[in-house]
């Protein structure tokens, strides 16, 4: 039946399709009128925690541009609600209080304990179920969860940094302390992966939110085994999209992490897509474009699809998350070019 037919899960398994598919990060947000009013009256924190709303906000983009597949309402920290680590937003960013040299605080850092508080992602959950009924089998549902290193900062920092020095002094004073508690995070974080998997996400992303503080050496070194463990344990369930924020610094380690497990690398606009030829490859479309004019958008985006020149595996994205600033005149224009575009 044509409306069984899924071009965006086609795509990540590098299968012909009938052109590339879309969608964007942070697509269900703050640049939506839609999302704004629902914003007046809740909290972000009592947003997370209703799985109607998380449902409601996940499908808005979906039903304004038709995109191929919806991303769930969530955050980078809601994995910490099975961890039994608090968390809120109430000054904005991520605060949670959590302290590495407390053996009690670190046996929370467990596999095992995600499997046994499921629980505690009930709105969650619900939310990806819910949006999985609501939408055609056309349509693709994605998972995520950050990547070790990212979600490690957020526990050793208590909040959003701009320089993550405590992070990264405590990877230099204690590389084996710091590779075990990356290990534990990565156990959770397979875990609350498949749980996303077992409610109906199609496909997961990693977040590498703050690559780009490491150097290539390091991240090769210090991050990438963690990573690798991840995507070896989730690829044979569903596809695993990758995105790193530093990955123009990390191309070629990138590369040689995809080109061993099948993941698909999500790029930023400082990395040619041309280059990504022989890889699973999603993006990478500068968000900024999106606060210019439409017919830059149009431009821009179709060199994107022309560089790539029509080889499988290509998801359409921005290189990074859409700005609360994007126009939604150029948000469609981006949408439409893609959908219009052809190769023949």
């Amino acid at each position: 039946m044509e409306n069984q037919y899924n071009r965006f899960d086609s795509a990540l398994r590098a299968l012909p399709v009938d052109r590339t598919p879309i969608w964007f990060m942070r697509q269900a947000g703050r640049y939506l009128p839609e999302y704004r009013e629902v914003r007046k009256k809740l909290s972000f924190d009592e947003m997370l925690a209703d799985g109607d709303v998380a449902t409601e906000i996940t499908l808005q983009p979906i039903k304004r541009f038709d995109l191929d597949a919806a991303v769930i309402f969530a955050d980078i920290m809601t994995i910490l609600n099975g961890l039994d680590i608090p968390f809120n937003f109430a000054t904005g960013g991520p605060a949670l209080e959590f302290h590495s040299s407390d053996p009690k605080e670190r046996a929370k850092v467990s596999g095992s304990r995600i499997i046994n508080n499921t629980d505690k992602f009930a709105p969650f959950l619900q939310a990806i179920r819910q949006t999985r009924t609501a939408l055609p089998a056309s349509k693709s549902v994605i998972g995520f969860a950050a990547s070790p290193f990212t979600l490690l900062s957020y526990l050793i920092e208590g909040t959003t940094s701009k320089t993550h020095n405590r992070t990264r002094a405590y990877m230099m004073s204690d590389d084996r302390d710091f590779h075990s508690l990356m290990s534990a995070v990565a156990d959770c974080t397979i875990e609350y992966l498949k749980l996303q998997i077992g409610a109906g996400a199609s496909a997961v992303q990693l977040f590498e939110s703050w690559g780009d503080v490491l150097s290539p050496e390091v991240y090769g070194k210090m991050v990438l085994p963690h990573v690798e463990k991840i995507v070896t344990a989730i690829n044979p369930i569903a596809p695993v999209i990758l995105y790193d924020k530093g990955a123009s610094l990390h191309i070629n380690i990138l590369k040689a992490l995809a080109a061993e497990t099948d993941v698909m690398l999500s790029i930023d606009w400082r990395v040619g897509i041309s280059e990504m030829s022989n890889f699973k490859v999603q993006g990478n479309l500068d968000p900024a474009a999106l606060e210019s004019s439409p017919e830059a958008v149009r431009q821009q985006t179709t060199e994107i699809l022309r560089a790539r020149g029509g080889r499988a595996g290509h998801v359409f994205n921005l290189g990074h998350g859409i700005s609360p600033q994007a126009r939604l005149e150029c948000v469609d224009a981006m949408v439409d070019t893609v959908m219009k575009f052809s190769h023949r």
